[in-house]
């Protein structure tokens, strides 16, 4: 169900955070909202800096996705979005449980 993305998943990636993202409009502070809220040319600057995508496949798609880039002894957790159509399905406590055995980590606001 979790698997590593690759970049034949690149605009399913940056669909997932675009959708995703909306349900967090007005709670994320206005000066940090943009439209869309990132970019084709943000996201692959991510990944240029070792931002890995991992992604919830439940049926043959992507509907979740978390990035996690390795700095020093941990793995920071950068990304995190399910498409709002898969929201409240324990998508996302799939992709954290997945991570949480992997070994420490810490969460990253990805624009900080």
């Amino acid at each position: 169900m979790i698997r590593r993305c690759g970049s034949q998943d690149f605009e399913r990636i940056h669909t997932i955070i675009n959708d995703g993202a909306r349900a967090y409009k007005g709670i994320i502070p206005s000066d940090r909202w943009t439209e869309p809220y990132m970019s084709a040319e943000q996201l692959q600057h991510e990944i240029n800096e070792g931002v890995i995508f991992w992604g919830y496949d439940g049926n043959g798609t992507l509907s979740g996705v978390m990035g996690i880039q390795h700095v020093r002894d941990v793995t920071l957790i950068r990304h995190a979005y399910v498409l709002t159509t898969s929201q409240k399905q324990g998508i996302g406590a799939h992709l954290l449980s997945d991570f949480s055995e992997r070994g420490s980590y810490a969460f990253v606001g990805e624009r900080d």
